[in-house]
C-alpha cells in the first residue's frame, strides 16, 4: 500500500497527510529509522519531534510492518518540552473581536467563530451548510473532525448571531465558506491573523491555534469540568486536553485575591 493510500485510509486530515508525505519525501532513499534518529535531540522542541516520528511510523505501517515491530524499531520521542502557549486575555480578546470585524468575508465570520467554538482551523474551513443542525434540540455544528470522528459543537448565542448574519447575507450553498476554488483554505485565514498580529502587536503571537487555546481557557475560567472541555475540543485523550488547560495570569491573580 502506498503511503498516500494508507494515510487516507487512516482518516487523517488533508493538512496532516500533506505534512507527513512532505516529511517522508525528505528521507529519500535513506533508511527512515536512521534518518529519524539523526534528527532527534533533547534540544529540539517536542512539537517538532512528534510529527517526524509519526510520519516515519505511518510510512512503516504502509510498508507492512506491525505496530509491535515499529514500537521496537523507532527511538523514543525526546525533545525540549514546548513552552506554554498563551491564550488571549479578556482585554486582548475584546481587541481581537474589533480587529476581526474589519476583515472581509468570509474570513470575518471565521475569525469571529474560532474563539467561540474552539474548532480547528481546518475543521471550520471545510464546513458545509448541512453541518449546521439541531442535535438534541441544540443548534450547533455536526461534522467529521480529526481522525474522521463525528463531532458536535454547540453554538453559543453570540456564535449563532454571527453565523446567521453571514448566512442571511451571503446564502452559501454547499461549502459554508467559499474560497477561489472550493472551500477557503486555512492558509488564507492565517494570512489575515498574521496581518492582525502586525497591526495589533498587543495581540502577541496570534494564530488560529491561539484562538483554540483561548476557547479552552474561557471554559476553564467559568468552571467547566475537564470531561466537557475534552468533548468540546474533540480530543480522544484527556491528556491532550490537559495541555490546553492552564490558568492565565488574570486567573492566578484572582486565586490569590481570594485569600485576602
Amino acid at each position: 500500500m502506498t503511503l498516500a493510500s494508507h494515510l487516507k485510509k487512516q482518516g487523517l486530515a488533508n493538512n496532516t497527510r500533506t505534512k507527513y508525505e512532505s516529511i517522508i519525501a525528505q528521507v529519500g532513499d535513506r533508511d527512515p529509522v536512521s534518518w529519524l534518529e539523526n534528527r532527534l535531540s533533547s534540544k529540539t522542541p517536542i512539537g517538532t519531534v512528534l510529527p517526524l516520528r509519526a510520519a516515519v511510523k505511518h510510512y512503516l505501517l504502509s510498508e507492512g510492518y506491525s505496530e509491535d515491530d515499529i514500537g521496537m524499531m523507532l527511538p523514543k520521542a525526546k525533545g525540549r518540552p514546548s513552552g506554554v502557549r498563551d491564550s488571549l486575555t479578556p482585554d486582548q480578546l475584546a481587541t481581537y473581536f474589533l480587529a476581526a470585524e474589519e476583515r472581509e468575508e468570509p474570513v470575518r465570520t471565521i475569525l469571529l467563530l474560532l474563539p467561540r467554538t474552539g474548532m480547528r482551523i481546518s475543521e471550520v474551513c471545510n464546513l458545509r451548510t448541512e453541518n449546521l443542525v439541531r442535535h438534541g434540540g441544540v443548534l450547533g455544528l455536526m461534522f467529521r473532525g480529526k481522525g474522521d470522528t463525528e463531532r458536535f459543537v454547540p453554538l453559543s448565542t453570540a456564535a449563532q448571531k454571527v453565523l446567521r448574519s453571514y448566512m442571511d447575507e451571503y446564502a452559501p450553498d454547499g461549502w459554508l465558506f467559499e474560497g477561489r476554488a472550493g472551500p477557503i483554505t486555512p492558509h488564507a485565514v492565517r494570512m489575515h491573523t498574521r496581518a492582525m498580529r502586525e497591526n495589533h502587536p498587543e495581540l502577541g503571537e496570534l494564530s488560529p491555534h491561539t484562538l483554540r487555546h483561548t476557547f479552552a481557557t474561557q471554559l476553564l475560567r467559568v468552571g467547566t469540568d475537564v470531561r466537557r472541555v475534552q468533548a468540546l475540543m474533540g480530543h480522544k485523550n484527556i491528556e491532550t486536553t490537559a495541555r490546553y488547560l492552564h490558568p492565565d495570569a488574570a486567573m492566578l491573580r484572582d486565586a490569590v485575591e481570594e485569600l485576602e
